[in-house]
Parts: C-alpha cells; sequence; structure tokens
C-alpha cells in the first residue's frame, strides 16, 4: 500500500475502472476513491460498462464514462487504479485501454490473475472498500463524510450487512465504527440497498423462487431468470440479493446458484454459507472469479447446458 501511495502522490492524473455489472462495493471503492483523490488536488475520471441495474447504485450512473476518454496528457503522466477486480477482462470493453499506462490494483478476492505493476490484493477484506480507507490512511488523511458514504455502502454490500462474516470478520466491524464516526449512516445506506423496491420485484422474486430445483438432497439450489423475465420487468426489479437470502436460509442448504439468461450466454451467481465451500475456486474453472462464500462467472450457453455442468461441479463438493 505504501508503494501505491507513493505513486498517488507523484502523479497528478487518474483513471478509475471498475468491473463490468457494477454492484455496491465497486462503484462505492470507485466514487470514494475518487472523490478523496479530487480532494487532494488530482484529476480523476471514473469509468464503467455497467449495467448500472441495481438501485442503490443507479443514481451513480451520470458520474463515469461508459467510453474510454483520456486526458491530454502523455500516457506516463496518468496512472490507471482498478479497483474490484481479479483479472483485467472483467472491466470489459476499457481492458484494452488500460495498456501502455501505469497500472494500480487493488482488490479483495480470493481467485484471478496477476496483472498490474502495482498490487494490492487482500483476500481477507471483507470488502473492496476496507482497502480504499486503508490507502487513505496511508496518505494520512481521514474520510470526509460523503467519502464515508460511498465507503460503507461498499462494506454494507459485500458483508450483506455483516449477515456473511464469520469470527474473523472483526476488521469489517472496526471499518463500520470509523466511518460511522466520519458521518455514514448504516440506516440510510440499509434503505437504499433494501427499500424503494417495486412490487414487480416482489412478483419477479416470487417466480425465481418458483423455479428452484433441488440438487444432492437439497444441499444445493438452482433457480433460474429468463430474458423474457428481463424484457416484462424493469431490471430496478430484480432483488437477486434477497432470494439468496431466502434460499441459504433453507434447511440442509449448502450453496445457492441463479442463472440469468443474456444474448445467447447466461451470468451464474453463485452464494454458500459454509466455511469449506470455495465459490471462488469453482467459478475460475468457468473463467470468473469471487470469493470463497460469493462468486460469479459469465459463460456460452443455455440456462439448461450450464445448469448441468454446474452440477457435475458440485458433485464433486458433495460426493
Amino acid at each position: 500500500m505504501k508503494d501505491i501511495a507513493d505513486q498517488i502522490k507523484k502523479n497528478k492524473n487518474f483513471y478509475i475502472f471498475g468491473h463490468m455489472d457494477p454492484d455496491g462495493d465497486c462503484i462505492g471503492s470507485q466514487l470514494g476513491l475518487g472523490l478523496f483523490l479530487k480532494r487532494i488536488g488530482k484529476n480523476v475520471r471514473l469509468f464503467s460498462q455497467g449495467k448500472f441495474d441495481r438501485v442503490e447504485i443507479k443514481r451513480f450512473e451520470p458520474l463515469f464514462h461508459s467510453e474510454f476518454v483520456p486526458f491530454d496528457v502523455p500516457k506516463n503522466d496518468a496512472t490507471a487504479i482498478i479497483v474490484d477486480c481479479s483479472t483485467p477482462d472483467r472491466t470489459g470493453i476499457f481492458a484494452d485501454s488500460i495498456t501502455g499506462y501505469k497500472t494500480i490494483i487493488i482488490d479483495h478476492h480470493s481467485s484471478g490473475t496477476d496483472f498490474g505493476d502495482l498490487r494490492y490484493v487482500d483476500p481477507d477484506a471483507s470488502s473492496n472498500t476496507m482497502l480504499i480507507l486503508q490507502l487513505i490512511d496511508e496518505l494520512g488523511e481521514k474520510p470526509t463524510k460523503e467519502e464515508a458514504e460511498l465507503l460503507m455502502l461498499g462494506l454494507c454490500t459485500d458483508t450483506g450487512f455483516f449477515r456473511h462474516l464469520t469470527s474473523g470478520g472483526y476488521r469489517a466491524f472496526e471499518t463500520a465504527a470509523r466511518l460511522t464516526q466520519a458521518g455514514a449512516s448504516p440506516n440510510k445506506i440499509y434503505f437504499d440497498i433494501n427499500g424503494n423496491r417495486t412490487l414487480d420485484s416482489r412478483y419477479q422474486m416470487a417466480k425465481s423462487l418458483g423455479r428452484v430445483t433441488p440438487y444432492f438432497d437439497g444441499k444445493l439450489l438452482i433457480t433460474y431468470e429468463t430474458m423474457e423475465d428481463y424484457i416484462a420487468v424493469s431490471p430496478q426489479a430484480r432483488d437477486i440479493d434477497t432470494i439468496y437470502m431466502l434460499l441459504l436460509g433453507t434447511e440442509n442448504v449448502k450453496a445457492v446458484a441463479n442463472i440469468k439468461e443474456d444474448n445467447g450466454s447466461v451470468t451464474v451467481g453463485l452464494r454458500t454459507r459454509e466455511e469449506d465451500i470455495d465459490l471462488g475456486k469453482l467459478a475460475g474453472e468457468f473463467n470468473g472469479g469471487g470469493h470463497k462464500k460469493a462468486a460469479g462467472f459469465k459463460a456460452d450457453g443455455t440456462i439448461e447446458e450450464i445448469r448441468n455442468q454446474l452440477v457435475e461441479k458440485f458433485h464433486a463438493i458433495f460426493k
């Protein structure tokens, strides 16, 4: 982290990238870091391919460039910072744009590839925003109220409001205490994430729950969403996090998968409540990634084809 702080001190211009289909941790990391860098006198541009489908991040979409727009400076006068990405392709359309720039990686995923010039990767961090706070500390500063709110958004997103933490998660509570002291309101962030849901979102939830198929005596539950679902109901009506929570609370369940159809391919989300299951490793076998308890991947194929492949992979876990 000291080397990253030194690079930030040396340079004036920064591009901040996150992953495709961003969540609150990715957006909170990008915006929190971006606001901080601007506050200490840096030039910053934020980039995201989107989609900004989640209710809690939709309002931030206008703050991001959807195409690469560089500063009018030589490449060695600008630095690219990639947050919450375990592989360069997770930045989507911006993967090639980063070529030629000094690159900083700040990430907390348990799987991925070794890329970038300066790397700070801590898989034990409960959210990527925890690492952004560490960087602010390293530079001898404290977060403002607005920065703290963004960092808290990421922390609450990736911990499921602390539901996902185990006995080793004490650092998350220390971070939450600091961010709350800086002015962040956990109550406000809770309703930013979980409130303002449409009635359609509840109908869509019922449809997804009705499609659940159990495997291995109920240890694995798989559900899915079709393109017709996506067209018929607004993206903001998706409430997959609540579906994960409900399914993981089901008797005997150890893992849950949601398969979402997406124009000839599928996007798969994976969740577990078990310490001895590494979903990040499993997702890596599909060229995806993530954490031990929450991971995902994108793959070519139909819902049925990918479902069969998933069941085969989990067979090795539950045999």
